[in-house]
């Protein structure tokens, strides 16, 4: 690896940035066709490294990465991204947007958790960018909102969650099978109701009350995951609701959710 890292290194120092996309994707993998995680997060860390008092070259390098037709080359800019935000918050968002809505799937999984990295880092700034983004035409683009939010909720503390949830609401409407898959079941289930299960529980319930077919879905996919078996009582309470309506897609949701939790843990009355 040492002799990796020097190879790679010294593309890097002689601004050879076509030669450090080929030789980073000499190990890509068959399913995915891009180089393996490990290596492109070794890479990022290096090229960080190697830039760190050079911003305005970690900048063209991060643009020429982003903008390359390497899958691999676009995942490492992606999360290079957020380190120059600050410098271009324009270039920066408008580029990470184009990658999170990339014909590749692997792609489109690192852009989403670099949103939510720069989410995380950047809120009050990149809070607003995302409020826009949920109204996109691309479902890549408004299924990387969700994946954002849930990522950025594991460094943010509880003040958050109401803007976060603010975030994702109006994607509760959303008719896009891939939105809805990653919102309710991932995004909700197994990810915000962790973090901030007060505040999500409490939403959710008023949600139910909604009568749209999309927002009841995702309201009962929240609770088909694991993680939600730790609010059993409180999700079947929320499911009671949605019990009678007569919507197939709304049945199914609510009859897996309701599976999922019978096979939560019994809780043991303290003596």
């Amino acid at each position: 690896m040492n002799e990796w890292r020097e190879t790679l290194k010294t593309f890097l120092h002689n601004d050879q940035w076509e030669e450090v996309i080929t030789f980073i994707e000499k190990d890509k993998t068959k399913h995915a066709g891009t180089a393996p995680a490990q290596v492109k997060r070794k890479a990022i860390k290096l090229i960080e490294s190697t830039y760190k008092n050079d911003q305005a070259k970690r900048q063209r390098i991060t643009v020429y990465l982003g903008t390359h037709n390497s899958p691999t080359a676009k995942e490492i800019s992606a999360h290079l991204l957020p380190g120059i935000y600050a410098k271009n918050p324009n270039r920066t968002t408008s580029l990470l947007k184009v990658i999170a809505d990339d014909d590749n799937w692997e792609v489109r999984e690192w852009a989403a958790g670099a949103c939510g990295e720069l989410l995380a880092k950047q809120f009050d700034e990149f809070y607003p960018i995302l409020i826009k983004w949920v109204k996109s035409d691309s479902e890549n683009v408004r299924r990387a909102v969700a994946l954002a939010v849930m990522y950025a909720s594991k460094a943010l503390n509880v003040d958050y969650a109401a803007r976060l949830i603010q975030v994702i609401e109006p994607l509760m409407r959303d008719f896009s099978v891939y939105v809805k898959k990653n919102l309710g079941p991932f995004a909700i289930g197994d990810g915000l109701m962790k973090r901030y299960p007060e505040q999500v529980l409490s939403w959710l319930k008023g949600c139910a009350a909604i009568d749209d077919e999309q927002v009841r879905w995702n309201v009962a996919m929240a609770f088909s995951t694991a993680a939600s078996r730790s609010y059993a009582t409180e999700g079947k309470a929320i499911l009671s609701t949605l019990e009678n309506d007569s919507r197939a897609s709304v049945q199914r949701s609510v009859k897996k959710a309701q599976h999922n939790l019978e096979k939560a843990p019994a809780k043991t009355k303290k003596r």
